[in-house]
């Protein structure tokens, strides 16, 4: 007679070796052999193929004159904005900065708004202004739904959502940011970004990092390591190691963030970084050609049925 924690530990090998499994509405996930591939189911897969951006690009019609998206992923990106507007209301009580950050800021510069195959919405802060976020919102947010949450992203992945409580499928991610206490040239900003590759490497390999408060707590154990302790004005800025992050270049100057001015998103206006075309450069290279590949946003395809009539009013 084989006990319980055999059958487990067994069920748990023969699931490493081959197993095929559900991951969210829209993919399937392969593990073979430990290994883990992400593939689309059927139905998403053949809506991706039959996705009109891609005749666009075909046809090499300007980007910027895209039109905007429609049907559901529209309704979430508009109620996605009344997300963003709260947390600039929030900020603004506060005297707390953020700014639009990474795709969220390209559709600002490109598309006056969304991207039109994208519905998330992207910010960045400094480290001073995001660990004072979460009590920010307690404090002032007009909408007693709405709140902001550290939130557990798997693979040693932290970062603090803007959320709905009733509209799981809604978030403004905001991502940290610090004072690398060096001014480094550009070639020297890009060696340094690829040594904070490695140690965001590291951390993602690290399995015991299973929660948002031992992420953290190693996050702030590296930094006291390789942030030097003195202060230098106009320090370069470097993202935070919460997150691993795709972009090439992680380290800018101060002069790209600081000052914070203002951008049009959506008709609304909203913080921005001081030089946007110079930071989208940097991450992005042409980021007014198409991409090799359209990512399309997290809840596209997804089952809104019990969430969609509250999701159209707050984008009213």
């Amino acid at each position: 007679m084989f006990s319980d924690r055999y059958k487990g530990n067994m069920r748990e090998l023969l699931q490493n070796i081959f197993s095929i499994a559900d991951y969210g509405e829209t993919h399937h996930i392969l593990r073979l052999c430990g290994l883990k591939f992400k593939f689309p189911k059927r139905e998403y897969a053949l809506k991706k193929k039959n996705c009109p951006y891609y005749l666009y690009k075909k046809n090499n019609t300007d980007i910027t004159t895209i039109p905007p998206a429609t049907g559901q992923v529209r309704d979430i990106q508009l109620a996605n904005l009344a997300l963003l507007k709260e947390l600039d209301y929030v900020c603004k009580e506060n005297g707390l900065k953020y700014w639009l950050d990474f795709g969220t800021l390209l559709g600002a510069v490109r598309h006056k708004g969304f991207i039109p195959w994208d519905d998330d919405i992207d910010t960045g802060m400094m480290r001073e202004d995001y660990d004072k976020i979460i009590e920010a919102f307690k404090k002032s947010s007009r909408n007693p739904d709405l709140y902001a949450e550290e939130t557990f992203l798997g693979r040693s992945q932290t970062i603090i959502k803007v959320k709905h409580r009733k509209c799981p499928h809604l978030f403004v991610d905001i991502f940290p940011h610090d004072y690398s206490n060096e001014v480094l040239s550009k070639d020297d900003r890009i060696k340094k970004t690829k040594e904070l590759y490695k140690i965001r490497l590291k951390l993602k390999k690290d399995r015991s990092l299973d929660t948002s408060e031992k992420v953290v707590a190693a996050v702030k154990e590296i930094q006291s390591k390789i942030i030097p302790d003195k202060y230098v004005e106009k320090s370069d800025i470097q993202c935070g190691l919460e997150y691993f992050y795709a972009e090439p270049i992680w380290v800018h100057s101060y002069d790209t963030i600081f000052p914070i001015k203002t951008i049009e998103f959506e008709g609304f206006s909203a913080m921005c970084m001081n030089k946007p075309e110079e930071y989208l450069s940097d991450i992005f290279g042409d980021y007014m050609a198409y991409p090799k590949k359209f990512g399309f946003g997290h809840s596209m395809y997804a089952n809104l049925d019990n969430e969609i009539e509250l999701i159209r009013e707050l984008g009213k």
